[in-house]
């Protein structure tokens, strides 16, 4: 989807004083970093921002700002919100270069239903996201993982997870991210006492 928005430089007083003005006036006051540590502030239409991140439900979604003409493809780093609304009061974006590697949190999405869930296995998401290492126009939206073979007891942990070309999960220790749990033999019990009950 198009993921491309406008982005006007502050030119005003950055204080809080100034931030609560530019939202009272539908505008978010955001920075872009970059690499460095140089910031760029600005502000961004919030309808926009919550509109696009709404349609891909990923929080790892390039923005293209439209900079003074420039196309800047970025990153949310980190977005600030009113402890009770909820709404977004300051967006910080990292500016992405060409070429440039990123590491994110990306969700695992389990495919497919555990063998094991026919004797009463119930399948156990120990890691909702890993973190992965790829260029930024190639950071992947989930990493699916096949949860088929899984019997009560088995575990899939993160070196077990496929990833394509130039995609890689970054990790020190082989953690688990899945798991199949449930007593054993508990489905054996259930097949003899419906037997008995015929």
């Amino acid at each position: 989807m198009d993921t491309n928005m406008n982005a006007t430089l502050r030119t005003d007083n950055v204080g809080k004083g100034a931030a609560r003005k530019l939202r009272a006036s539908g505008r978010l006051p955001a920075v872009v970093y970059a690499q460095g540590g140089e910031a760029t502030p600005i502000h961004i239409d919030p309808v926009l921002l919550t509109k696009i991140f709404r349609k891909t439900e990923n929080r790892n979604t390039v923005i293209h700002l439209d900079l003074d003409g420039e196309n800047v493809p970025c990153l949310v780093r980190e977005a600030q919100r009113h402890p009770l609304t909820r709404d977004i009061l300051h967006v910080d974006f990292y500016r992405l270069a060409e070429g440039q590697q990123v590491t994110v949190d990306v969700p695992v999405e389990p495919v497919g239903r555990p063998a094991g869930a026919s004797l009463g296995g119930r399948l156990r998401v120990i890691r909702r996201t890993v973190p992965v290492r790829s260029n930024w126009n190639a950071i992947p939206a989930t990493l699916p993982v096949d949860v088929s073979h899984m019997m009560i007891g088995d575990f899939i942990r993160v070196s077990e997870i496929n990833t394509d070309d130039g995609v890689d999960i970054v990790f020190e220790s082989d953690f688990n991210v899945l798991s199949v749990y449930g007593k054993r033999g508990g489905g054996k019990k259930k097949d003899e006492e419906a037997k008995a009950a015929k």
